[in-house]
Order: structure tokens, then sequence, then C-alpha cells
């Protein structure tokens, strides 16, 4: 008989673990989704955690030098930590810096500006063609 319970008890001891592991691997994926989150508008950029995008006021003509986006996000989150955040993860994802919070890549020139408002941070990012090329 105890020969015939143990595929049982392994059935119980492997369902519990799963049952454990779950959640945690769920939190950890969340996670992963929320540091991988990036602008509707400009896909290429992404967006620093704490900030939240304003879809609505997404402006986006293609022109036939390139494209002219501007979108805002805003959150509770301090303009050096912002500066800090953009300056060091944008040229991981190709963007050159040519000077504070401007970069370029691709024939295209990205401004990110920072407006301190009374409880929150405004970033304006706005994306042209690259006249310097």
């Amino acid at each position: 008989m105890p020969a015939l319970l143990a595929p049982l008890w392994l059935a119980v001891i492997i369902g519990a673990l799963l049952a454990v592991a779950a959640p945690h691997g769920s939190s950890i994926a969340h996670a992963e989704e929320e540091s991988a989150a990036f602008l509707t508008a400009i896909e290429e950029v992404p967006l620093m955690a704490g900030l939240t995008e304003e879809r609505v006021a997404a402006l986006d003509f293609d022109k036939p030098d390139g494209r002219l986006v501007e979108t805002y996000a805003y959150g509770e989150v301090r303009a050096e930590d912002a500066a800090a955040f953009y300056t060091a993860v944008m040229p991981e994802f190709g963007w050159k810096n040519i000077e504070a919070l401007v970069f370029s890549r691709e024939g295209e020139m990205l401004r990110i500006e920072l407006i301190a408002e009374e409880r929150s941070l405004v970033v304006r990012f706005v994306l042209s063609p690259d006249s310097s090329q």
C-alpha cells in the first residue's frame, strides 16, 4: 500500500510547490512589465517607473523629412531622478546623448523637458527630424 501512496504524495508536494511559486513568479513578471513600459506615442522611448503617459495630449505628424511627435507624462517623481534615469537609459536603446536631455538616433532628435509643478513632475517629450544631419 505505501508504494501506491508515493505517487499521490509526490503529486501533492509538487502541487503545493507550484501554488507557492505561482504568486511569486507572477509578481516578477509584473515587475518586468512595469520596468519595460514604453511611451505609446513614441515606442522607442522607455517610460520611467512612477510616470504615467498623458495619451490624450499626444500630437503626431508624419512629415516628408520625418516624424514630429509631442507627448507628455506626469508623476510624483523628482526632476533629478527623471534626468538621471533618461540620461542613463537612453543610450541603451541606441539614443546618442547630444546635450542635457537631448538625444539623437537614426535621423531623429528627441528633446526631454522636465517641468516641476506643485506636487508632480510633467515630462515633455518632443521627437522631430534631426536637422543637424
